[in-house]
């Protein structure tokens, strides 16, 4: 009948001449309990915030995002629920805060499912990518509301009284558990019933990019000595003039185009600066924080392979992404890996030939003392650490003065100490079993066994 009578009016006035006038819009009120945090034009407004962010640089197909409330919004829906329990005695509301039926707490705990239900579709078209809620590339939307810090602070004496404690943060956390457990007598007491209505809505405070971290493993190796692992400076002075993080950094930053100060690395242990890593090399890892791209071709890959031995101090090979979920294979059960070591010995035996057969006829395993050796005396606690050698064998150089031991010993073993005794702070030590003063020349690392990284998924994306 409506609709007939509004048609009939709009043809009579068509035909007498006369303009309909503009139908004007009607000015809604702000939401008493949410503050228009849900409200569509508001949710546009939030959108156009994507536009002063440098979204176009990260390459990412999808995006999620969370959203930070005012603090105030607990209050006033626990407010306005009191406000309509009083209204409506006969009905039963049930308990604000028990999710038995899976429906009551739904705003409480969860206003974020809500305002994602709400803005996916428009944040989705403004930012031209599809929504998957474990995307790698998330955004965190802060809500902010002028009264929000003075409407909260009458939940101080609540809080203080519930969690009996001194001074009391007013977070949203203690909020929420609090009104969980307050008296509707006490409450109302302190706060107005129903809330009051806000001159203001909510506005967007600011935009947070938040990117996963990418992980690269690998496995390097260390031609030379007096390179380091990682960057060694003593009273502003670098000890070694290179070292293999900064070899590494730079092949990648070179490749990928990343910010070395974005890096961090992470290896299985560590060779002392004038140790070489040699056979298939120590297992590490990159973690590159936030990545503007996370997919990395073959070829890319390679030619950082090929620019770190470009070096000719370092080599990394088996070069891939790995997943976060593999990094703790990297530190885990380090007591229990074993590593295989190479040293060129000298010794002041007079006969080379009698300490050879003493060495190699230490048959099974071989349990060592260590009290903490003299060179690292400084920086580690003073204990006695006990270490097992697996295996150990001597060659004698022909023509020199010297034998080659191959020796496989628990992961943390002081291997130069094992050689010299450290004044007999190791022992047994090869000093010891062969009873003359024997020292190391040089030292090799040439296995370590851990296998990494694991194969990876074969479009290098993680």
């Amino acid at each position: 009948m409506f609709t007939m009578v509004s048609q009939q009016i709009s043809e009579d006035n068509s035909q007498s001449g006369i303009s309909e006038p503009c139908s004007k819009k009607t000015k809604s009120n702000i939401c008493t309990v949410c503050l228009d945090c849900f409200n569509q034009e508001n949710i546009e407004i939030f959108a156009e915030g994507f536009k002063s962010l440098d979204i176009n640089t990260y390459n990412y197909p999808n995006f999620s995002f969370n959203v930070s409330f005012p603090k105030c919004l607990s209050i006033r829906t626990h407010s306005m629920f009191l406000h309509l329990k009083d209204q409506f005695p006969k009905f039963n509301f049930g308990n604000l805060y028990d999710n038995k039926d899976g429906l009551n707490d739904l705003f409480i705990l969860e206003p974020h499912k809500i305002f994602r239900a709400a803005a996916m579709g428009t944040f989705s078209k403004t930012l031209d990518k599809q929504y998957h809620p474990k995307s790698h590339l998330s955004f965190l939307m802060s809500l902010t509301y002028e009264n929000d810090n003075k409407e909260v602070e009458k939940m101080r004496h609540i809080i203080k009284t519930k969690l009996r404690k001194r001074e009391t943060k007013i977070s949203r956390n203690n909020i929420s558990e609090c009104l969980k457990d307050t008296e509707d007598k006490v409450f109302k007491q302190t706060f107005l019933l129903p809330p009051q209505t806000p001159d203001k809505s909510v506005i967007l405070e600011k935009i947070d990019i938040v990117v996963d971290p990418v992980y690269l493993g690998g496995r390097y190796l260390k031609f030379k000595r007096n390179v380091g692992q990682t960057p060694w400076v003593i009273d502003g002075v670098s000890v070694a003039e290179h070292n293999v993080q900064e070899i590494l950094f730079e092949a990648i930053s070179n490749v990928l185009g990343f910010s070395k100060s974005n890096m961090t690395f992470t290896t299985s242990g560590r060779e002392d600066i004038d140790v070489r890593m040699l056979g298939q090399g120590r297992p590490f890892y990159i973690k590159i924080d936030n990545p503007r791209n996370r997919q990395f071709s073959s070829e890319q890959l390679q030619e950082i392979e090929r620019q770190v031995i470009k070096s000719k101090m370092a080599a990394v090979i088996k070069l891939q992404p790995v997943f976060a979920s593999n990094l703790k294979k990297i530190k885990c059960g380090e007591a229990s890996k074993k590593k295989t070591y190479r040293a060129l010995c000298k010794t002041t035996a007079p006969n080379i030939k009698d300490v050879i057969s003493i060495i190699n006829k230490q048959n099974g395993e071989l349990k060592i003392s260590q009290i903490t050796v003299m060179r690292v005396l400084h920086r580690r606690t003073l204990m006695v650490r006990e270490k097992a050698i697996y295996k150990m064998k001597a060659t004698e150089i022909l023509g020199h003065d010297l034998f080659e031991l191959e020796v496989i010993t628990q992961a943390g073993t002081y291997v130069k100490e094992f050689v010299h005794g450290d004044f007999e702070r190791t022992y047994p030590s090869i000093t010891s079993l062969v009873g003359y003063p024997t020292d190391l020349v040089a030292l090799d690392c040439i296995d370590i066994d851990l296998v990494w990284p694991e194969e990876n998924n074969s479009n290098n994306e993680v």
